[in-house]
């Protein structure tokens, strides 16, 4: 009787804990749906490989070999040809417009210097500023290239067969040689810091000053002192300004920092403008501080904070901003969802200007979609805010 008695009340000890968690359903959803949201993500974007990776063609003579060659680079899953330039230079200004990642350039009558004089030249040059995708696009072009090189003297030891060779000697098979160089935009050396270091800015700005913000306020909630605020007749918007700007100053240091290890610890250059990389910064510093301020006005405990400004954050930002994985490598729903990501857009523009060393107006649309980012997300904190009172 007395175990019974037991049993019974151990199990109105469980039952009383399952309410506790049933009735915090935020944390519950968050417990669940972060497992379902890992898998996918890291089934999906967890991938070595580079697919639909843009190829800029030069081709001055537009012959048969040529156009052949192109055409298999452009149907493999690998490469897509986005561009047909008319200049070397306009390699710079299609990596410039970010319409390439790589260039194929043609020395000028190529298949009669391939065939007939065993010194066909193909030139591979790569942006470097993005190591996930150089050494691997190089390896790919080289594969087919190959591939083709063979291609080409099995054509050419037919027709001589065909125009009455002796096709029986090894000395009548023509010699066909194909003869690929590389060539590295920006990073010659294909150092990985030059893409990490714009990823890690970003991920690092993004957590931390989400982070902050999010729980300081939070922990007001907790302590009961946000009510002072909500009865006083300070405006919504104001409230949020000022919760914001001592952060942004904190954040601003951490940006200090985060610069002069790069440059001097890393030896990662700004290659371009310093201004221009400090004001980005500063406008995404703006956009994670107001994602943080969103957060707070959604959840009533700092654990909740701390797991969505940690985790939720960051598994988007290290996976779909291009900072460990190509996107272009990724199924289409998640590249479209990699547009959501601010820190996706951040990183595109620093490493144009930190890195490729080129002006704004090369990421004027990254800029102007964190401008968005900042107005919508502060429109939505404020009107959060105004909900509360």
């Amino acid at each position: 009787m007395g175990r019974m008695k037991d049993f019974k009340r151990f199990m109105s000890f469980v039952g009383k804990e399952f309410n506790h968690i049933l009735r915090d359903t935020r944390t519950l959803m968050v417990l669940i749906v972060m497992p379902v949201v890992m898998i996918v993500l890291f089934g999906f974007a967890l991938s070595t490989e580079i697919k639909d990776v843009k190829v800029a063609v030069y081709d001055p003579s537009r012959d048969a070999a040529t156009s052949r060659l192109i055409s298999q680079i452009d149907a493999s899953e690998y490469f897509t040809v986005t561009a047909f330039i008319d200049s070397e230079e306009g390699v710079l200004e299609a990596f410039r417009s970010n319409s390439a990642d790589i260039a194929l350039v043609f020395e000028d009558n190529f298949y009669h210097r391939a065939v007939h004089d065993s010194d066909g030249r193909l030139q591979v040059i790569v942006d470097g500023s993005n190591t996930n995708i150089g050494s691997m696009a190089v390896f790919y072009v080289s594969s087919i290239v190959s591939s083709f090189q063979k291609e080409l003297a099995q054509e050419a030891a037919l027709n001589q067969a065909a125009a009455g060779g002796s096709s029986s000697s090894a000395e009548a098979v023509p010699s066909v040689q194909i003869h690929t160089s590389t060539r590295m935009m920006y990073n010659p050396q294909m150092k990985s810091a030059f893409n990490f270091v714009p990823g890690v800015m970003g991920m690092i700005l993004m957590l931390v000053c989400a982070m902050m913000t999010s729980v300081s306020i939070v922990r007001e909630k907790e302590r009961g002192t946000m009510e002072v605020l909500l009865v006083s007749p300070v405006k919504p918007f104001s409230v949020i300004l000022a919760k914001a700007i001592p952060y942004f100053v904190v954040s601003a240091f951490i940006l200090l920092i985060v610069l002069c290890l790069s440059v001097f610890l890393i030896k990662v250059p700004i290659s371009g403008s310093l201004m221009w990389v400090v004001l980005v910064s500063l406008l995404f510093i703006l956009v994670s501080l107001s994602i943080g301020i969103l957060i707070s006005t959604l959840v009533a405990k700092q654990e909740v904070a701390i797991l969505i400004s940690g985790m939720v954050l960051m598994l988007p930002t290290m996976l779909l901003s291009g900072m460990l994985f190509p996107i272009e490598s990724m199924p289409k729903v998640l590249q479209w969802i990699s547009y959501c990501v601010p820190a996706k857009w951040y990183i595109d523009s620093i490493k144009v200007m930190m890195i490729q060393g080129l002006g704004i107006r090369y990421c004027l649309d990254a800029v102007l979609i964190l401008c968005g980012f900042l107005t919508v997300i502060t429109g939505l904190s404020v009107f959060k805010f105004k909900d509360r009172l």
